[in-house]
């Protein structure tokens, strides 16, 4: 029995460590607990079920308005990890005839990528208690919040004037300068609009102030932006140390026919020795098979940390 348990040990480990599905990863963690009570104790475990459906973030005046792009949930049965459920979600729980303690956490899609499920930092997790009976589903409200401790460098809602007003080729005096327009919104009265109508437009522009990296060294930083566009934009920042100016752009938000909401990681770059001050950049530009007219809409950009 005890080679057995060995042999069935390594199977999953090697499959974790090889998995390319988020749903694979679901799996397998639900069938890890359930395995260890299934092969030695009951063949036939009768499982309770937490059940979530459509979560939602809740913020005060000075978070900015409450959009978020939410896809799973990572939860914990007390200290044990049951695994990452994409939503709505119907979670196994194995019973015992005590209440249990859950931890419910916010995934989301770490730069915009697929596959790359991330728990959310900055959202509070969310505590639930349940005695379940067999085949009894609980539905467990998500309703989100920022921690306490989550700093807010810029909330930029495009309500009137904006920041992003610096063009980093002023040189040329060709760029794009936003719109602010009340016809295509996601929150609020008004949203920037990029209006790109010739095969030659271009648009770059940068925060109007720059920002310390002391200010959140060594913390998790992320730039949360909503969005909708017919052709593709580019997120990054501009550095500068001493009289060095870089450009960096990681991240090509791709076209979305409704809003969207990408949260980019810029933990590791803020982290960068080389660096003392940063703004944070987007851009965009018509290439061949772009239809004109064609627009980029843009709305609640921020810039979070601890």
């Amino acid at each position: 029995m005890r080679e057995m348990s060995k042999t069935f040990d390594m199977f999953i480990c090697d499959l974790i460590f090889n998995m390319k599905s988020l749903r694979l990863l679901t799996y397998l963690c639900i069938a890890m607990q359930l395995s260890s009570c299934s092969l030695f104790d009951n063949e036939n475990p009768i499982p309770g079920f937490l059940v979530f459906d459509n979560p939602t973030l809740i913020t005060n005046g000075e978070q900015g308005a409450p959009t978020h792009n939410i896809k799973d949930v990572w939860v914990f049965d007390g200290p044990d990890f049951l695994g990452i459920f994409p939503l709505p979600a119907k979670v196994p729980v194995i019973i015992t005839g005590e209440e249990k303690q859950f931890s419910i956490f916010a995934g989301v899609r770490n730069n915009g990528g697929v596959g790359n499920a991330l728990r959310y930092p900055f959202f509070k997790q969310i505590e639930a208690s349940a005695t379940l009976e067999a085949r009894e589903e609980k539905t467990i409200p998500l309703n989100f919040e920022y921690s306490d401790n989550v700093k807010f460098d810029f909330i930029e809602e495009f309500e009137g004037n904006h920041i992003f007003v610096e063009d980093p080729n002023d040189t040329d005096g060709e760029g794009l300068d936003i719109i602010i327009q009340s016809e295509v919104v996601l929150s609020g009265n008004s949203s920037a609009q990029i209006l790109f109508e010739s095969d030659t437009s271009s648009f770059e522009r940068t925060t109007l102030a720059t920002y310390d990296r002391q200010n959140n060294l060594g913390s998790a930083t992320f730039i949360e932006i909503d969005y909708k566009c017919e052709i593709p934009f580019l997120a990054g920042w501009i550095t500068y140390r001493d009289n060095f100016v870089q450009r960096d752009y990681t991240v090509l938000v791709a076209p979305s026919e409704e809003w969207n909401k990408i949260y980019i990681d810029i933990s590791e770059f803020v982290g960068n020795v080389e660096i003392d001050r940063y703004t944070i950049a987007l851009a965009s530009a018509i290439t061949a098979g772009n239809e004109l007219p064609s627009n980029v809409y843009l709305d609640n950009i921020k810039l979070v940390h601890f």
